[in-house]
């Protein structure tokens, strides 16, 4: 037995397991009817996800949809679906996402109880869950029995090299995705033997008609104009070949137990700058702090202070990293102006000879007039302050942009985003 297959055993739920997730969601299914029917509602509970397809690992959640009558208005179904999940799941948390829903536990299982319209296979959709229901018939009345244990080898497998996972800041495969893999290669051996010769895109199936710019192109069965491999990153696609050609040569040791290489003196300057995180779900927080992250690096690199690498880690709060050469900048920097034969550059001369910060020049390098001029801020955190005032950081971190902590030094020592710095391997 390799090493894959046993990752697979610790992590295919226990017959018990099974039998309790199947009684949970029955009896909240069993409770949304009858609220349904009490208050003469056109809505139907429907379980989705993987538990219902029984292609899930260990640790999975239960999703219960309610499917409304389209009859009804986005508000009421939101409203509606929302005092329902409550009424079925105590203590239960609302959650934002395209939509709202509730999330809970029963029983330490974890459950999500999401509104959304009942539309048919080709039917106009209102919101993008709508078509889960959808996905979970196609994939019931498709998968064979012998395909549900190389569904979850094809999970696991994603998940040790950190690829599984629709969530933004994974940008990975969801369960759906290998559902469908498995259902077109039928087998695991059969797709990672393909994804081992890969070569550009990931275009399932092969003779797809339809043209999509993203690395991953899995075509919907639900809905033929919709790809399915749309979040997975060009990045994640490049791990998934990689490990796929490790497997199918039998080097499973670099995929699952190789450790990097740390070595800390690196002759470099860090700063970590941390932000607090909204309350809100990361699918909507992970971009506007890759935006933040990026527009940090700008900084740097516009400023002059070479930055050569970054890191980011969402958790309780945002933790950005810079890894970059200078602590400081020279007190002179080179301004370049126009081309020589440009109309602009008497009005650059013009312009340069008044002003007080000019230090040398103008003169002429190449084809182009220069001037030598005093910097006005050599500290990358006063920079960073001034900069990251006259930008929007993203529609909920600007509220604490005056708040940010810029750490260095042993101040950074210990922190998520070091770890996650120092970890950083193939997979």
């Amino acid at each position: 037995m390799n090493y894959l297959e046993t990752l697979l055993m610790e992590q295919t739920p226990t017959e018990e397991e099974r039998k309790k997730l199947k009684f949970i969601a029955s009896d909240i299914i069993k409770r949304i009817n009858f609220i349904c029917k009490k208050e003469n509602i056109d809505a139907t509970p429907v379980e989705v996800g993987s538990v219902s397809k029984n292609t899930n690992l260990k640790s999975s959640d239960i999703d219960i949809f309610i499917t409304f009558a389209k009859s009804y208005s986005v508000e009421y179904v939101e409203k509606k679906g929302l005092e329902i999940g409550h009424n079925v799941v105590k203590n239960a948390t609302e959650k934002y996402a395209e939509h709202p829903y509730v999330s809970g536990y029963v029983d330490g299982i974890k459950v999500d109880i999401v509104p959304a319209f009942r539309i048919s296979k080709g039917e106009k959709i209102v919101s993008s869950v709508d078509r889960t229901p959808l996905h979970t018939l196609y994939v019931n009345s498709m998968i064979e029995e012998k395909m549900i244990r190389d569904i979850r080898l094809l999970k696991v497998f994603l998940k040790s090299i950190n690829v599984y996972g629709s969530e933004v800041s994974k940008s990975g495969f969801s369960g759906y995705i290998c559902e469908l893999i498995i259902i077109t290669f039928g087998t695991f051996k059969n797709f990672i033997e393909y994804a081992s010769r890969l070569n550009g895109k990931m275009i399932i199936p092969k003779d797809c008609k339809k043209e999509f710019n993203e690395p991953v192109i899995i075509i919907d069965p639900i809905d033929p104009t919709r790809n399915a491999g749309a979040a997975v990153s060009e990045e994640n696609l490049s791990k998934l070949k990689l490990a796929a050609k490790l497997y199918v040569a039998n080097r499973e040791d670099i995929i699952f137990h190789a450790s990097p290489v740390v070595m800390t003196d690196r002759k470099t300057l860090m700063k970590v700058f941390v932000i607090k995180k909204p309350d809100i779900i990361d699918d909507i927080v992970y971009p506007q702090a890759v935006r933040l992250k990026n527009k940090i690096w700008d900084i740097f690199h516009r400023s002059g202070f070479m930055p050569v690498s970054c890191e980011l880690y969402v958790g309780d709060e945002i933790e950005i990293l810079i890894e970059y050469e200078l602590e400081k900048l020279p007190n002179v920097q080179r301004h370049m102006g126009p081309p020589a034969e440009s109309n602009e550059s008497l009005k650059f001369i013009d312009v340069w000879k008044e002003r007080s910060e000019l230090m040398r020049g103008p003169y002429i390098v190449g084809d182009r007039i220069y001037v030598d001029m005093r910097t006005q801020y050599t500290d990358i955190d006063e920079i960073i302050r001034m900069e990251l005032k006259k930008m929007d950081i993203g529609k909920n971190l600007n509220q604490f942009k005056n708040e940010i902590k810029i750490l260095s030094g042993s101040q950074i020592n210990g922190l998520n985003v070091m770890e996650k710095f120092y970890s950083k391997y193939l997979f």
